[in-house]
């Protein structure tokens, strides 16, 4: 008998030879070979996205974070090592812009200056690491954390200007070894000059970058 012969529309071996549910389903999935499987994640890596916006917008966020921190370390160092005046180095980089210059700014002028002057504080706050002596050995932990973020948001910078097709930063003039510090109190008043320069750079970026944002 046919029930004899079938399971679920699908005939048994040495039944009568004709043609079935599952014989059907054959031919339909020969026809359509990439629908037999259904479709799975793509291999490889997770694609990243390339609009532009949400690469700034994670570079805000990082500049934001990293500002943040450098107002804390600056915050300790006047509570250790109280210092009254301006505190320069010849070696800083100048602030690349003020507040009247805002809307005249445009992207690849402001990536190519943020991530040179970037570079500077990146390799001073390294010198500030290695020659700043005893007296900054108690902040040797929040240093090296900010040189950590520091070198973050360069390399997103980095991207950024990838995706942008911008060319790559590089100072404009020959990197100049840094030498030790004269005294433990230069080292200090160094130490307040990368800070208090680093932190107006990076109060400067935010607002740069934040404007530019809305001329994408």
């Amino acid at each position: 008998m046919k029930s004899e012969n079938r399971v679920s529309g699908c005939e048994r071996p040495g039944a009568p030879d004709k043609p079935g549910v599952c014989h059907l389903v054959l031919v339909v999935l020969s026809l359509w070979p990439d629908r037999a499987v259904a479709p799975g994640p793509p291999s490889g890596s997770p694609r990243v996205s390339s609009d532009p916006r949400a690469d700034l917008d994670s570079a805000v966020l990082l500049t934001r974070s990293l500002l943040a921190d450098t107002r804390q370390l600056a915050a300790q160092m006047r509570d250790k090592f109280p210092a009254e005046g301006d505190h320069n180095l010849d070696s800083l980089p100048t602030l690349a812009m003020s507040a009247g210059t805002l809307g005249s700014l445009q992207l690849p002028g402001v990536l190519t200056r943020l991530r040179v002057d970037l570079m500077s504080y990146l390799r001073h706050v390294q010198w500030l690491r290695r020659a700043g002596g005893p007296s900054l050995k108690t902040l040797e932990p929040e240093l090296g954390a900010l040189q950590a973020r520091l070198d973050r948001l360069l390399r997103r910078l980095q991207l950024l200007m990838s995706r942008l097709a911008l060319p790559q930063a590089t100072p404009d003039q020959p990197t100049v070894p840094l030498g030790p510090p004269a005294s433990a109190w230069g080292s200090i008043r160094a130490a307040h000059a990368i800070l208090g320069g680093l932190h107006l750079t990076l109060d400067w970026a935010v607002r740069g970058l934040l404007l530019l944002k809305t001329r994408l």
